[in-house]
């Protein structure tokens, strides 16, 4: 994914994740998950968090390979 991409999503996400934080019904810790994914893929908990993920759940993996960039 390119970085302009990349950071569109991240923007769109973080504007999701502040709309769910008033809104009972929309996970906003779950979008800003994904955002810091998408600005900090290099980032040691991030990459921790996407282990975790894909142990506990490996059909998200294809996903978070190509949210984060890696192949």
């Amino acid at each position: 994914m390119s970085k302009v991409l990349r950071l569109i999503a991240a923007a769109i996400s973080i504007v999701i994740g502040f709309a769910g934080l008033i809104l009972p019904v929309l996970p906003g810790w779950l979008f800003f998950g994904v955002a810091a994914a998408l600005l900090f893929p290099d980032s040691r908990l991030v990459r921790k968090a996407v282990a975790t993920i894909e142990q506990r759940f490996p059909s998200t993996k294809r996903l978070m390979q190509f949210l984060i960039g890696r192949h």
